[in-house]
Parts: structure tokens; sequence; C-alpha cells
């Protein structure tokens, strides 16, 4: 869809309060807007809009953008099946007529779209890259910039909440797997997330649990797995662990990893990957039940308790195998649990909540990034240099929400924060 059909879905739900909502066709007849209906920003449509063409009532779609409307059949202007309930046409200037199914021309109407509120929707979408809505959203009284960010924080989690269902689909169905999985990509952060989700698939939570009366072996399990033992055989403990994981591959058909496949230059030392791999294995090997333990999480504090594990003593001093004289983080640390938990512990949560029908699940979730800190990311400190208060995980996660899906794409138009700033009124425009 153009810029064009874009404010005119923005305008749509204003004009049935403009001259009494009647508007003339360009073929001659008439329009009148009872109902403007629901908005579909996927389709850049308006579903189950109320009208009367010449009298006589139709329900239905309405459609944006002239020659932009996507999907026309071999250029007869025939729409496809998800844009057959379509009942109106609204375009800027005349546009090729479309046709529903039965052949029936559908209505068109032509409205007038004053450049004056081109140019604003161009400065607002120039001025995104840059924050500057952040302004305007900070200079709002503090209840209405509590309730744009608790949406874009909804829209947030029921993505999230896609991608938890879709681990859950591969991982056969099962909450424990699905679990392991997400705590394993969130612990890979941005870099090394595709391998540690490999892992995860490999060396399975079931392994885990059979193996988890040993610490050593589920190291051996984790790292054996991820391609981190070969090579290492003179030191003693290695030689041990990649012994065990010898074992382990047998007895459960492991295909390792290649240690080529993780990302290292440029990652702080804290979040190497053989350092968060056995942080994982002391947390994995010494928490039985995760999924009941996480699902129970309700404060910050919570987490910290849950995520409170220690590597066992050779990583005291050992970065990476036989990597003597450099001391390992011995836990995970209060940050790394944050992200943890924005990134695992919530999503999961809301997502067995919304599966279960269990409300009071979701309600926690939300409630649980309330307490949790704001990320500090280059995103989140620009909004915040902007003037946008950032208190907690829950106002960090919509201002992500509202940079990567809104303004980075440009849709300022389907924005809560834009069409504020934009304050269509039927005044804005003329109609003919």
């Amino acid at each position: 869809m153009g810029a064009d059909g874009d404010i005119l879905r923005l305008a749509w739900p204003y004009m049935a309060n403009a001259g009494g909502g009647t508007f003339v066709l360009d073929d001659g007849g008439t329009l009148r807007i009872v109902k403007p209906g629901e908005e579909d920003a996927g389709y850049g449509i308006y579903r189950a809009a109320d009208i009367e063409v010449n009298g006589v009532r139709r329900r239905g779609d309405v459609l944006f953008g002239g020659d932009s409307v996507e999907g026309r059949e071999h250029g007869n202007g025939l729409l496809p099946a998800a844009l057959q309930w379509a009942v109106l046409h609204v375009v800027s200037a005349p546009a090729a007529p479309l046709y529903d199914a039965g052949g029936e021309r559908i209505p068109q109407l032509v409205v007038s779209v004053p450049q004056r509120l081109r140019d604003a929707v161009a400065s607002l979408r120039t001025g995104a890259g840059r924050y500057e809505c952040g302004i305007w959203l900070g200079d709002l009284p503090a209840a209405k910039r509590i309730s744009f960010l608790d949406r874009l924080v909804v829209e947030r989690l029921d993505r999230k909440c896609r991608d938890v269902l879709n681990v859950l689909e591969r991982c056969g169905g099962d909450w424990a797997q699905a679990l392991y999985t997400m705590l394993f990509r969130a612990m890979g952060g941005n870099r090394n997330r595709e391998p540690y989700i490999d892992l995860a698939s490999r060396a399975t939570y079931q392994m885990v649990l059979r193996e988890r009366g040993d610490i050593e072996l589920v190291e051996a399990l984790l790292l054996g797995t991820a391609g981190m033992l070969e090579g290492c055989y003179f030191d003693d403990y290695i030689a041990r662990l990649h012994d065990h994981y010898l074992y382990l591959a047998r007895k459960y058909g492991i295909v390792p990893m290649r240690a080529g496949e993780w990302a290292r230059a440029g990652i702080r030392a804290q979040n190497r990957p053989v350092t968060r791999i056995v942080q994982l294995a002391s947390f994995v090997a010494r928490n039985d039940f995760i999924f009941d333990r996480v699902a129970g999480c309700r404060t910050r504090e919570d987490v910290h308790a849950l995520f409170d594990t220690e590597v066992s003593g050779y990583w005291a001093t050992h970065y990476v195998p036989d990597g003597s004289g450099e001391r390992c983080p011995r836990r995970i640390g209060a940050e790394k649990a944050d992200l943890l938990a924005i990134n695992a512990v919530v999503p999961v949560m809301f997502a067995y909540g919304q599966t279960t029908g269990k409300g009071a699940l979701k309600d926690a979730a939300f409630d649980l990034l309330g307490d949790i800190p704001a990320e500090n990311n280059a995103i989140v400190r620009s909004w915040s240099g902007m003037g946008v208060p950032v208190r907690s995980a829950l106002d960090s996660q919509a201002l992500l929400q509202l940079r990567n899906e809104y303004c980075t794409r440009g849709r300022c138009t389907d924005c809560r924060v834009g069409k504020s700033i934009i304050k269509v009124r039927d005044k804005a425009f003329s109609f003919r």
C-alpha cells in the first residue's frame, strides 16, 4: 500500500463523522458510512464495516489505495480470497476497478488527501529513525503514556508467545523441552542464538535429567555436544569430560556440533560460549522440575534465586578448557538473570497461560516484567535521551516493540503514537 493508502486508512474512522458520513462515489452513486469497522493492520484494511451504497446496506471489508492494492490476479482486478469480502475501495485518485469473485464491481470512493497531511506523515516517518516521537511521548500525562506502552508490551508478548509456540511445536508439545530451548536461546543473545538452539536440540532436557546426578556428566554432555572438548586431552579434567562425552554420545546417538559454529570474536569474556554453557550445565543439573520453578516466579528476587547456582570447581580458574589462569564467573549474575527472565521466563509463562487458559499466569508474566529493571541498550538509551521515562522492563520492552515494529518500518500510520501525533480529524480532509 502506498503512502496515500496508509493516510486514507488512518482517516477512515473519522470520515463517518464528516458531513454526516455521506459521500458521492466515483460513478455518481451515494455512500453512507454507518460503522467504520475494525482495523486489520496486517492486511491494511478495515474489517466488518457497515455502509449503505445507494440505500442498500452492506457489511464487509474496506480496501485503501489505488494501484498499490496487492494481490489482484493476472491484472484482471480480481481480488485474492482473503479480500473477497470487500464492499468498498477508497482511493486518492481514480483507480482501476476491482471486482469480487462474482464479477461485480466494488464501489470506489475517491477522497482528496491534503498535501499538508502527506507532509505531516512524511515528516513523522523521516524523524522515526531519530526517535523524535520520544519528545511527544515523554511529554504525555503519565496515565496516557502508560496506556500506550502497555498496549505495545502486549503486542511484544503476543509475538514472543508465537515464538514459544513454534519452539513447542518443534519439541513435539513438550513444554519442559521448549522451556529448556528458550533458556538456551536467551543465553546465546544475538550472536550465538542459533548455535544454542541447536545445542538444546542435540543434548536434550531428557538426557540432562537422566545424567543430572553427576555434574561432570552434564558438563560433558553439553560441552562435548557443542564441540568444545576437542584437542584438550592433556588436561586431566577435560580429558575425563571427553571420555564421559564419548560414552554419552554412544548412549544417546549424539552427533556433535562443530566448534567453528560458535561466534567468539568481539564477545565479552563473561559471555563466551564455554562460560555460559558451563553455567547452564550447573543450572539444569541442580534444578529438577525447572518448568514448575519458572512458572512460579513472581518477582525479580524469585528469578535471581532460580538462577543462583555456582559452577563446579575447575571453572573457577578456567574460561576455556585448559585455559588456566583466568577466573570464570561462577554464577550467571543478576544482569544476565534479568535478561533470561525477559527473553525466556516471561514469554514461556505468558505462552503457557495463553494456551491453557490460565489468565492469572499471563498477568503474572506481565507483572514480572514490571519488577525487572529496564534493559540498558542503545535503543532504550535513545528513547530515554528523547525524554521518555524508562523505569522497568515493561517500559523498555514496549519501546523496543515501538522501534522494531513501527519506527524502522515506517509504519507511523499504524502506530497509536503516530496516529495521536498526526491527530487526523475530519476537518483535515476535503472530500469529493
